[in-house]
C-alpha cells in the first residue's frame, strides 16, 4: 500500500498539468513521486518511479506542445525540466539506498541490544518454592530494548529472594551498573542470611561500580514459610492483591537508594506480611509508577489497574500483558521510561513445584554470541 502513494502523486501531477492553466508548467513536480518513494520504499521501487517520472514528463510535453513552442514552451526549457526530474530521481535512489542501509544497521543493533538485555537479566523461573512468577520488560525506546531496569529471583536456604530495581540513567552505562548489581545479588543472596547485610553488599557494589552521581533504587523481598519481608531502598512500593483488594506494601524504615548509603539509613528492619494462598504481589519500576496521561498529566491509576489486571482468573503472564496494555492506553501508547514488572502468586502447599526456567530464557549460544560481539 505504501508503494502506491508515489504513483498517486505522479498521476495527480499528470492530471493537473493536462487540465490546468497553460501559463503554468508543473511537469517538474513529477519529481515528487520518486522522492516520496525514497521515503517509503526500497531503492528498486524508487528507481522505477524515477524512470516513470522522466518518461511521463517527456511524453506529456508532446500533446502540450512544449517541444515546438517558444519561451517556457520551447525545447530548451523542456530539456531543462527533464534534467531536473532526472537528477531528482537519481537523488531519490541514493537517498532510498542510504535509508535502507541505516535501517538495516539499526535493526542489527536493536537485535544485539535485545539479546544482551535478556542475557543480563537472565531467566526467571515459572515456579520456585511457594511462588508462581512472571516477568515483563517494555522499553520506552522503539529502537532498542536496553536500559537500567533490573529484576532477579534467587532460591536460597532462607527462602525465595527477589530484587527489583532501576539504575539511574539510560543506555550502556545504566545496563553496566544494573548488571553489576544483579551479579552481586546472585552471590550474596545465596551466601548471606541477613537481608540487611545483602542490602549493604549491594549498596557497596553500586558505590564501587558507579560514578559519584549514580544510584540504584531497589526493593528486596524474601518469602519464607508464608511470610513476605521487604526492604525498600528508594523504590516504588510493591502492590499486594488479596481477594480482589489492592494495597501498597509500604515499609516503615525506607532507605535511600543503593549507592547513596542505603545500608546506613532506615533504622527499622524488614517489613513483614503474612501471605495467604492466592495472594498476588506486583513489583514494578518507576516507568509504571510515574507514567502520566499526555493531556491531563494525571498519574497512571496503579491500584485500580493492578486490581483489574491481577484478578485471580487470569494467569500472571496474561495479567502483566493486560497491565502493559492499560498503561499504553493511558499514555497514548508511548512510554516515558522503561517498565519492568515482576508478579508473584503465593501457592497452596499442594501446588509447590521445583523451579523450571521460562521458555523466554536466552540460550547459552545466544549469550555467547553477544559476548563474542
Amino acid at each position: 500500500m505504501r508503494a502506491l502513494i508515489p504513483l498517486v502523486a505522479l498521476l495527480a501531477v499528470v492530471a493537473m498539468d493536462l487540465s490546468g492553466d497553460r501559463r503554468y508548467v508543473i511537469i517538474t513536480s513529477m519529481v515528487i513521486s520518486p522522492l516520496l518513494a525514497a521515503a517509503l520504499t526500497g531503492p528498486r521501487i524508487t528507481a522505477l518511479y524515477a524512470v516513470a517520472a522522466v518518461v511521463f514528463a517527456g511524453l506529456q510535453a508532446i500533446p502540450l506542445g512544449y517541444y515546438s513552442g517558444v519561451g517556457h514552451e520551447g525545447l530548451p526549457a523542456q530539456v531543462i525540466r527533464l534534467v531536473v526530474v532526472f537528477v531528482g530521481g537519481v537523488i531519490a535512489i541514493a537517498a532510498s539506498r542510504d535509508r535502507v542501509r541505516r535501517e538495516r544497521r539499526l535493526r542489527d543493533v536493536t537485535q544485539v541490544a535485545d539479546v544482551a538485555q535478556r542475557a543480563i537479566l537472565g531467566a526467571v523461573p515459572e515456579r520456585v518454592g511457594a511462588l508462581r512468577l512472571a516477568v515483563s520488560y517494555d522499553s520506552a525506546s522503539a529502537q532498542a530494548r536496553i536500559g537500567g531496569d533490573l529484576y532477579e529471583v534467587v532460591d536460597s536456604r532462607w527462602g525465595v529472594r527477589i530484587l527489583v530495581g532501576d539504575a539511574r540513567g539510560k543506555g550502556l552505562d545504566a545496563v553496566r551498573l544494573a548488571s553489576r548489581v544483579m551479579a552481586t545479588f546472585r552471590v550474596v543472596a545465596r551466601e548471606l542470611a541477613d537481608p540487611e547485610r545483602i542490602l549493604a553488599a549491594l549498596d557497596a557494589e553500586v558505590g564501587r561500580s558507579g560514578g559519584p552521581e549514580d544510584f540504584v533504587t531497589a526493593v528486596f523481598a524474601q518469602v519464607s514459610s508464608g511470610r513476605l519481608d521487604l526492604l525498600n531502598a528508594g523504590h516504588p512500593d510493591p502492590v499486594l492483591l488479596r481477594q480482589g483488594a489492592p494495597r501498597l506494601l509500604a515499609t516503615d524504615g525506607r532507605r535511600t537508594p543503593l549507592g547513596l548509603g542505603a545500608a546506613g539509613t532506615g533504622g527499622a528492619g524488614a517489613a513483614g506480611t503474612r501471605l495467604a494462598p492466592g495472594d498476588r504481589v506486583l513489583f514494578y519500576t518507576d516507568g509504571l509508577a510515574e507514567a502520566r496521561h499526555p493531556r491531563t498529566r494525571e498519574f497512571f491509576p496503579l491500584l485500580a489497574a493492578a486490581r483489574d489486571a491481577l484478578a485471580a482468573d487470569r494467569s500472571l503472564d496474561a495479567a502483566l500483558a493486560d497491565l502493559v496494555r492499560a498503561l499504553r492506553g493511558w499514555t497514548g501508547s508511548a512510554l516515558g521510561d522503561d517498565v519492568a514488572l515482576l508478579a508473584t502468586e503465593f501457592l497452596p502447599a499442594t501446588e509447590f513445584l521445583p523451579a523450571r526456567p521460562t521458555p523466554a530464557a536466552v540460550t547459552p549460544a545466544q549469550a555467547s554470541a553477544v559476548t563474542r560481539g
